[in-house]
Parts: C-alpha cells; structure tokens; sequence
C-alpha cells in the first residue's frame, strides 16, 4: 500500500474511532514521527481528507480535526439533499441498467453485513457502501450538472454520519431503507422510488438528530445513516 494511502486510511479510522476528537491538531512532524513516514505521505493524506470534511485547514495553523455538524447544519444538509435526491431516484428509475442494479444491491449487502456493529473497519466499509449507494443514483441520471452540484455536498457527507452519539450503529435501518428503493427501482416503479428516498433521507434527519440529543456516559460514538 502506498504511504500516502497508509496514512490517510489510519488517520481515517482514527477519527472514526474518535480516538481523534472534533478540534485535535494534526502536526505535520509529530504524526510523521508517530506513523514512521516521511512528511510527504502524511501532508498528501491531509490533503486528501480535507475534501471529506474531516479535517480543517487553517493558513500559517495547519490542519485540525474538523468540528462536528451542529444541528442547524445537520437540517440545511438535508434540505439540500431533498432537493436532488427524489429526483434522481425517478431518472435513474427511467434509466436502470442491470449494471447499475447489481451495483445497488452490491452496497446494500455490505451494509446489512455490517448490521449493528460499531468497530472503526466496519463502519468505514459501511460508509462507503452507502455513498455509493447514493453516488450510483446520482451517477445514473446521466446529467453532469446536477450531478457536479450534488457532489459538492459529499465534503459534509462524513461529517454528517459521525454527527451523533448513540453509541450503535444504523446500518441496518438505513440498509433496509435501501433495499426498498432498490426494489421500486428494479421493478420500475418511479413515483414509489421518489417516496422511498425522501422518506430515507427524512429518517437519516431524524436519527441523526436524536442521536445528537443523546449524551451517552462513554462518549461519542459514530454510525451510519
């Protein structure tokens, strides 16, 4: 594996794992002599994590941890999501392939394989499979506007799964939540398709919200929506 890789996927688990909270500065020197690296592959791996939202870079302070979604920001974000994603679901409908299907029910699987654990490596799988979840749709309207202005979201995406604190993960619903969206679109059904995503996302609003609220005694604890 690559160094840069190497760095940017312990970094990644490490926030996950909460191991790096919300505010920890990220020195260049002390993660290179940590890592046993080279300060290229750990500068290369911040700078790749700064597009996920997971790190902040400030001139002349380097980079911190980035500050969780409060929960004013948590509802913009989803407001912004309601409006591309019940549609997209009605174009990629029109549009499904066997391909894009398959793909669908790919990340699905590994979802519901992640069912309610919370280890750093089972999450970050989890997460993955549900952006491509959404990134697929998105992906298979065809429309590269639309697409490019969504994908200008996915910086805050991250962010927006360790935003609560319940101390379990979500998997399981929100992949229940996809497997019914997957199978109006498989079956052709455009207008339950749109129904089902603007449920899905209403109900990732709800449960990250309600897990801000929760203030378990061992700390924050991160899931996916």
């Amino acid at each position: 594996m690559p160094y840069a890789d190497r760095a940017y996927d312990a970094l990644l688990l490490q926030m996950i794992s909460g191991e790096r909270e919300p505010g920890d500065r990220l020195n260049v020197g002390a993660l290179s002599r940590e890592m046993e690296l080279s300060a290229t592959p750990i500068r290369e791996a911040l700078a790749r994590l700064e597009p996920t939202g997971f790190v902040l870079r400030h001139p002349l302070r380097g980079y911190e941890v980035a500050p969780l979604l409060s929960p004013t920001e948590i509802g913009q974000l989803m407001d912004a999501r309601l409006l591309f994603e019940p549609s997209f679901a009605a174009e990629a409908t029109a549009k499904a392939t066997p391909e894009f299907l398959a793909g669908l029910l790919a990340s699905i699987e590994t979802m519901e394989r992640a069912g309610a654990l919370a280890d750093p490596e089972t999450l970050r799988a989890s997460w993955i499979a549900d952006e491509s979840f959404h990134s697929l749709i998105s992906a298979q309207t065809g429309n590269p506007f639309t697409q490019r202005a969504f994908a200008a979201l996915g910086s805050q995406l991250q962010r927006f799964r360790l935003s609560g604190r319940a101390g379990r993960t979500h998997a399981l619903e929100a992949a229940a939540e996809h497997r019914g969206i997957y199978d109006a679109i498989r079956d052709g059904n455009g207008d339950r398709a749109v129904g089902l995503m603007r449920a899905h996302l209403e109900e990732a609003r709800r449960r990250t919200l309600a897990d801000e609220r929760a203030t378990p005694a061992d700390g924050p604890q991160h899931r996916a929506h």
